[in-house]
């Protein structure tokens, strides 16, 4: 089944790379794929602090002790590399 162009309706363009990727220097590309391995190590740190805080919420709601302290949310940030022993921020 086609779909039918509404009256007076512009054709979107293709959507396209901001850049030609021929263009790309190599450098670039490695630049570019560390950042993403260090957003990546973010979001898989922030989701498991995220259940961390569900546990620990639960726990507080349920007048229980709350089971992560503070020390245990520094070792996940260590975990995926995202701090040192020493507590400060890898980059």
């Amino acid at each position: 089944m086609e779909k039918t162009k509404f009256e007076g309706e512009e054709p979107k363009p293709e959507r396209t790379l901001p850049v030609e990727f021929g263009s790309v220097s190599l450098e670039t590309l490695q630049v570019h794929t560390e950042i993403m391995k260090l957003h990546v190590r973010a979001l898989a740190c922030h989701s498991e602090c995220l259940g961390m805080n569900a546990d620990n919420f639960h726990a507080a709601t349920s007048n229980e002790i709350p089971p992560y302290s503070n020390e245990a949310y520094v070792e996940v940030m260590q975990k995926w590399e995202l701090v040192d022993k020493e507590g400060e921020v890898i980059i």
